[in-house]
């Protein structure tokens, strides 16, 4: 062989494996161009998704609130210096009463957050920093879930789409492109969630017994199995998280993303609608699939961003 050759071959060698990381981490499409009016739809309807599905539970149900303001070794100082014990605390209906106002004061301001997507746009920079407001009470709503299930990260990350939906949004409308590091957060945040929700599923963590649930109410499977399907679906959610990344996974992990994101989504509603009761099954289950509606939307939205 010519030594010419062989430098150039050797050069080739050299160079391979540079490439190959490039190609793998943003799945070799450099395109960058505008957003279009069909991506702005979808990430705009996921916004409202979740803002909507939380304002409900903001009114009508629970927001963990009471795990950080009634937890007594966090707060017992707080409480002293405004010269008030423990028990006068926990025991006070004005203090409990203030509470659920703030509650419901941000459930308002989710709703307000909801009608001004359809408003949003370049000319309207004020709007942008009412969403990061949104998304951080999002953000904060997910470490109160975190610290209520034991600080398991497992649970934080599995909140990412959600807090970060807005966030994408802002990026969306207020930088105007859709470029490869957008493409490449967009990947994590949903790795994230997806790995969030299949720790749980494969076992890391004790295996939630409304997943179990909701398995044997969809299948008719015993107890056995609906625990062998949840650890196949935790591995299969390891999978996709990182085959978002790798062009011989993408097609796979994608679909496999918005099929199951919807499918965890609806199974709340559908595993728990009582046909004698179906406004009050409806009223204490729809907000759940609708803040979780986003786990498909925000990878559909992906999908079509991927396309030149």
């Amino acid at each position: 062989m010519p030594l010419r050759l062989l430098k150039i071959t050797a050069a080739k060698k050299i160079n391979l494996p540079k490439n190959l990381i490039l190609k793998t981490i943003f799945f070799y499409k450099k395109h960058e161009r505008n957003f279009t009016n069909l991506e702005i739809i979808i990430l705009k309807l996921s916004v409202i998704l979740v803002f909507l599905g939380r304002a409900w539970q903001h009114f009508f149900w629970d927001v963990p609130f009471r795990t950080l303001l009634w937890d007594e070794g966090l707060m017992t100082p707080i409480i002293r210096a405004f010269g008030m014990t423990w028990e006068s605390y926990i025991s006070n209906f004005e203090i409990a009463y203030q509470q659920e106002f703030v509650m419901q004061l941000i459930g308002v301001f989710y709703l307000i957050l909801i009608v001004l997507v359809f408003f949003i746009d370049t000319k309207k920079r004020w709007i942008k920093w009412l969403f990061w407001i949104g998304s951080i009470f999002l953000f904060l709503l997910s470490l109160l879930y975190w610290k209520e299930q034991f600080y398991r990260i497992g649970q934080l990350i599995e909140y990412t789409i959600q807090w970060s939906t807005p966030v994408f949004l802002i990026l969306a409308i207020y930088k105007s492109k859709n470029t490869i590091p957008f493409r490449f957060w967009l990947k994590v945040a949903i790795a994230f969630t997806f790995v969030g929700h299949g720790l749980y599923a494969f076992g890391y963590y004790p295996v939630p017994g409304n997943f179990v649930q909701m398995v044997l109410d969809i299948f008719t499977f015993n107890d056995k199995e609906a625990a062998t399907l949840l650890t196949v679906m935790g591995i299969l959610d390891f999978v996709v998280a990182i085959g978002l990344f790798l062009p011989f996974l993408w097609k796979f992990s994608i679909w496999y993303c918005i099929a199951w994101g919807f499918a965890t989504a609806f199974a709340r509603i559908v595993t728990n609608f009582d046909v004698m009761m179906p406004i009050e099954s409806l009223h204490q289950w729809l907000y759940e699939t609708v803040y979780r509606l986003p786990h498909g939307g925000l990878p559909l939205f992906l999908w079509f961003v991927m396309r030149k």
